[in-house]
This record gives structure tokens, sequence and C-alpha cells, in this order.
């Protein structure tokens, strides 16, 4: 007999998953995972499991793509907080997709725990650490791909003026935000304190994509 499906998409603090659910998440629902997600840094386990799955690929475009199938994982399969953290969760379910397993093996905690052995061998053990080293080497990768316009569209939504100058400096080939300044005539600080929201709209970027992604996926 077949367990009965439960009523809510939380049971204390394990995410059941829609799969179990049966159903789509509700609006709270969405908000309460989000707020989990954040509580637990998404991004930076994001960035972890990016990492990983470019390991697995050798793609950057299909390591993207390969995260974008895990975001979906976890919202039909569920989190339980207390059993793995979530970067773990999201590197076995990164292995899982990759080798096209339904269910976690042996094998994938193996992987997972190898992964993050050299993770922190060479110093990179720290989700926030390889989120920081990650997000300089897409912000790279912009620049020759249509994220660059994405980013210059959320720029000029945001009127970020100075991120709009980053933009256009970077693909000049001017990187460093003192030559920034001396070209635009801008104080230095300025470019300094965009940083932080150039991390912002990324973070948020990132948060819509993987939404829209969930929303499609419930729409199946």
């Amino acid at each position: 007999m077949d367990a009965p499906k439960p009523m809510t998409a939380f049971v204390g603090t394990l995410f059941v998953g829609t799969d179990r659910l049966g159903r789509p998440l509700t609006n709270p629902e969405k908000a309460e995972l989000a707020a989990l997600l954040r509580a637990h840094n998404f991004v930076g386990a994001s960035m972890v499991a990016l990492r990983f799955a470019f390991k697995k690929t050798r793609s950057q475009g299909r390591a993207q793509d390969l995260l974008g199938r895990v975001n979906l994982r976890l919202v039909r399969r569920g989190w339980d907080p207390r059993e793995v953290p979530l970067v773990k969760r999201m590197c076995r379910l990164v292995w899982s997709e990759y080798t096209h397993e339904v269910e976690e093996s042996a094998d994938a905690r193996r992987a997972e725990e190898i992964f993050l052995l050299q993770e922190r061998a060479e110093g990179r053990s720290d989700p926030e650490a390889v989120a920081a080293e990650q997000h300089r080497r897409l912000e790279a990768e912009a620049r020759e791909t249509e994220r660059l316009e994405s980013l210059r569209a959320v720029f000029e939504e945001a009127k970020d003026e100075v991120n709009l100058l980053w933009l256009d400096y970077q693909q000049k080939g001017i990187e460093e935000p003192a030559d920034m300044a001396r070209e635009s005539g801008r104080d230095v600080k300025e470019f300094y304190l965009a940083t932080d929201r150039r991390k912002r709209h990324l973070e948020r970027m990132l948060a819509a994509a993987y939404e829209a992604r969930a929303e499609r996926e419930e729409k199946k």
C-alpha cells in the first residue's frame, strides 16, 4: 500500500518535493522554499555544484544545463537539511543527472566525497570562496556569450550607470577599477561599490532562472 501523500510541502525541516507532494507548489510554499535555500547559501552551493558539473562534462554550456536539471530535481525530489548539507545534496544530484540514474548510489556519494576532498586540498572547500572564484570566471566568459546582453539588460533596467560602464570597459579589455575611473572621470570608489551591486544582480538572475525552470517543470 502506498504511503499517503503529504498535505504540505514541508514536514518539519524536510522539503518533501513536488513528486511526493503530487502537485505544484503554492506561492507561499515557493517563498518558504526560496527562504530555506537562501538560508543554506544556495548561490554558493550552486557554484560548487556547477564546478563539479564542469569537472564531469568538461563543457561550460553542458555544465550549466546539468545544473538546471539539478535545480529541477531538487524541487521535485526534495531535500532534508538535517540529513545532508545543501552543497552535498546538489553534488549528488549532479552525479545522478550526469549518469542518468534515478536513485542516488554509493558511487554517487564516493564521487561527491572525492570531489569535495579535492576542493579542500586546493583550498576551495568554502562555498563562498568557490562562489567568488566561479563568479569571476563567469564574468570573464560572459564577455563572449549571450549572458553579456542579459547583464546589460539587467543593468539598464536598474539604471546602474557604473555597472554599464564596467561592462563596456570589460569588452575593451579594461579590467582594473582604477583604469575605469581614469577613463570615465568617475571616483574609483564608485566602481568598487558597483561590485556588490553586480553580485546581487547576478544572484537575482540565477534565482530567476531557477524559478523559471521550476515553473516550466511544474506545467509539464
